[in-house]
């Protein structure tokens, strides 16, 4: 059985079979990488797709067992579930939502305020992924979003650096 839609439905339906957990561990990595293929825009999905990889890898490397392994995907769908509902609460899409949620990550306060001066730099220079000047731009108007609530220069570029990376990698740019 596969999963196209990775909501609450599925993963109710998911933890009510009980045969075939192997298939099941599989198919649910499929599913979420098919996910995040569909919609390449949400960066939060992409690092959901690596995530599960990387939990397909532990299993058939048997660094972890097939019921822990169906936990932990479990766990990241649920996850998604909790992220797509603040995300809407918020208004964001999912490229601002990621920010969001990685500024939260790194202890911000006021990430929601940031991540909305950020979401307007991005939108500001939409050719971030294909230019490196437009690229350079939208890091220092980043960069001037987040330092006010920092105060520290080293520290906001960390999480600049951070951040970037993670966008990097989602986006494979």
């Amino acid at each position: 059985m596969k999963w196209s839609q990775l909501d609450e439905h599925a993963i109710d339906q998911i933890k009510a079979k009980h045969a075939g957990d192997e298939t099941k561990v599989i198919n649910l990595v499929k599913s979420i990488e098919k996910a995040a293929e569909d919609e390449s825009d949400d960066p939060f999905l992409v690092g959901l797709a690596d995530r599960a990889e990387a939990v397909l890898e532990q299993f058939e490397d048997r660094q972890t067992t097939t019921q822990d392994a169906l936990v932990e995907l479990i766990k990241l769908l649920e996850e998604n579930e909790s992220r797509k509902k603040v995300q809407a609460e918020k208004g964001f899409d999912g490229l601002t939502f990621f920010i969001y949620r990685t500024l939260l990550d790194t202890g911000l306060a006021d990430a929601e305020e940031i991540t909305r001066k950020i979401h307007e730099a991005f939108i500001a220079l939409p050719t971030w992924r294909e230019s490196e000047k437009a690229l350079r731009d939208l890091r220092n108007k980043v960069t001037g979003a987040i330092f006010p609530a920092v105060g520290d220069v080293d520290k906001t570029v960390a999480i600049v650096d951070e951040l970037f990376n993670l966008l990097a990698k989602a986006y494979r740019i």
